[in-house]
């Protein structure tokens, strides 16, 4: 008789469990399939995002959007946003290399870092070109073309990016005419870029051994780093999943950074580089800069104090993101999502950014832009990677820089979109090449067969 109702228990305690899973499972799809929610997969939330969600919602009342952040800490960076810690970013690759491939995760995804061609040749990601051809109310002519161009991966775009960086050099103006140099950056390559530094390093100090540098502010590690990223269309072919590190090309870059190292042509001393004090005093003839807005422009012309020339690397002009979103095939809310995307890029959010892809909407950023810094007396601090904050006053940009940035915009026509993997690989193995243990040929050959690897999982 005890048996009997234990097997009884035991029935009706399976019965509740099965019907609490199915009801928990219909819960999940019943928000999965809401047409009116959202979720947005991020690494953590930054200001532009925050006011479009907020914004987004106050004009499409009932509608629900998550932000669902994958960064690790638990301090903030203001207005209640997350600071993103370093390994952050390889925890949030993994987390949507295991959502996407299983079919799930969310509506949107930031893709930045990400391999998204991998996704896009799985059909994990939506064309958004396809979208834009087919919504009359998208204008694609209010956009430049050029960088939809340069973000499309077999003819088709996935990514739309909310606002870039332009890879720019500034160099001192001052150094370069009293060394009469004249630099033609449509026709320069790094050959070029040393012989300029050399040159006017050595008229300057006539004989002397005073401190100057042609680069500051970057150690081994981010100085390869910046190289190879600058050189990163040359090395790698995402859609052929190859890489080419054992060229002429990339041992070249070897030799280079460790001959910037070992003529001390650079400071690498983070911890105690002043940049802004060194250029004050022409002990600087060159700084690398990514162009995001007018806070960048200006913060140039405010270190080379006496004049600065900014200077396209050699190559293409060339173009980054830190805030590209794609949709996810597998959202039962394209539509929604593909709204959502479009306020991203729209007047009334692209005023509020920095280097935007809106063609429309520069001067109104200048203007913002020119009443925050009046609002501080132009009076700002500056803090880059691992480098002391510093003291610096930004002037109004003018209709001179409007131009010269709507026209920087116009001429951006190469994507650099660096896998953070790569870029940590290749700084794992150029430390022995740096330090005189391995040839440039064996280092080369490293990377080759640890990338290719990497490529091809």
């Amino acid at each position: 008789m005890i048996k009997n109702k234990c097997g009884v228990i035991l029935i009706l305690v399976l019965i509740l469990v099965f019907t609490a899973g199915c009801g928990n499972t219909q819960q999940a799809a019943k928000e999965a399939n809401n047409p009116n929610s959202l979720t947005i997969a991020v690494v953590a939330k930054d200001t532009y995002l925050d006011t479009a969600v907020k914004k987004f919602k106050e004009l499409h009342p009932g509608v629900s959007v998550e932000v669902k952040e994958y960064t690790s800490s638990t301090s903030e960076k203001g207005e209640g946003l997350r600071a993103t810690e370093p390994g952050d970013i390889e925890k949030y690759i993994t987390a949507m290399n295991t959502q996407l491939m299983s079919g799930q995760g969310s509506d949107i995804i930031l893709l930045n870092n990400l391999p998204y061609q991998n996704y896009a040749d799985k059909n994990l990601l939506v064309d958004l070109g396809k979208l834009m051809q087919s919504d009359q109310s998208f204008d694609s002519g209010k956009y430049y073309q050029n960088i939809f161009k340069a973000l499309e991966y077999k003819d088709k775009l996935y990514a739309l990016p909310v606002n870039i960086g332009i890879d720019m050099i500034a160099a001192d103006r001052t150094l370069l005419a009293d060394s009469q140099v004249s630099i033609d950056d449509s026709n320069w390559d790094w050959n070029d870029f040393v012989k300029t530094a050399e040159k006017i390093i050595n008229d300057k100090q006539n004989g002397e051994t005073r401190e100057m540098y042609a680069l500051a502010g970057m150690d081994e590690k981010r100085l390869i780093a910046t190289l190879v990223k600058e050189n990163y269309a040359s090395l790698i072919d995402p859609e052929k999943k190859t890489a080419n590190f054992t060229g002429q090309k990339f041992l070249n870059l070897l030799n280079l950074s460790k001959y910037l190292i070992d003529h001390k042509l650079v400071n690498t001393d983070t911890a105690q580089t002043n940049i802004i004090d060194m250029a004050s005093r022409g002990k600087l003839v060159f700084n690398f800069t990514s162009l995001q807005g007018f806070w960048d422009l200006q913060v140039a012309k405010a270190i080379f104090s006496e004049g600065v020339q900014l200077l396209k690397p050699p190559g293409n002009v060339f173009f980054s993101t830190d805030a590209m979103y794609g949709i996810s095939s597998k959202s039962a809310n394209q539509e929604l999502a593909w709204e959502f995307l479009k306020f991203l890029v729209s007047d009334d959010m692209m005023t509020q950014g920095g280097m935007p892809i809106n063609k429309s909407v520069l001067p109104q950023i200048a203007q913002n832009f020119t009443q925050a810094i009046q609002k501080r007396g132009g009076k700002m601090i500056i803090k880059d990677d691992g480098i002391p904050a510093q003291s610096i006053t930004l002037q109004p940009p003018t209709q001179e820089d409007v131009e010269y940035m709507e026209n920087l915009l116009s001429k951006a026509n190469v994507y650099v979109g660096t896998d953070q993997k790569i870029i940590s690989i290749v700084q794992e193995e150029t430390v022995a090449f740096l330090t005189g243990q391995k040839t440039a040929e064996a280092t080369a050959q490293l990377i080759q067969d640890r990338v290719s690897t990497y490529l091809n999982e």
